[in-house]
């Protein structure tokens, strides 16, 4: 489990993916802490195929060949309509990871999602929903 792993992550949402202008978005996992059970590393999205800025934390486990961990980003990012991506200085939500090991235990796939929150409607109308989940895939190298 130790080690580098190249991988990307997509939205369910078709609109929202082309807005960014790109299919997917590539990021670098490298995790450095294993034992047996729970890890911990460290996450860098691609910027240039719309990924955040700034280096986020990995903490997770496995369960036989499913897997689950949160990434945890230092800074909170706002996605316009239009694309425009924008960064506030608040923590970002947590993304929930889980996904399934190919069978040599190299490739791992399955989705993301945020969970379910409160939003204001026009400032003052609460409303849940969930800011964004996919898919997602990575190699370890």
């Amino acid at each position: 489990m130790t080690g580098t792993w190249l991988g990307y992550y997509k939205y369910d949402n078709k609109n929202l993916q082309k807005s960014f202008g790109f299919d997917k978005t590539h990021f670098t996992i490298i995790i450095n802490s294993f034992d047996q059970k729970c890890f911990k590393g460290n996450v860098t999205d691609d910027v240039k195929s719309g990924g955040m800025e700034d280096t986020g934390e990995i903490v997770g486990q496995i369960d036989g060949e499913n897997i689950s961990f949160k990434k945890l980003m230092p800074r909170k990012s706002i996605i316009y309509p239009n694309g425009e991506l924008k960064y506030l200085d608040k923590k970002h939500p947590i993304l929930f990871y889980r996904g399934k090991f190919s069978k040599d235990k190299r490739e791992i796939s399955g989705e993301w999602k945020f969970k379910i929150t409160i939003g204001l409607l026009f400032g003052f109308i609460p409303f849940p929903y969930r800011p964004g989940k996919g898919t997602w895939s990575m190699t370890l190298q």
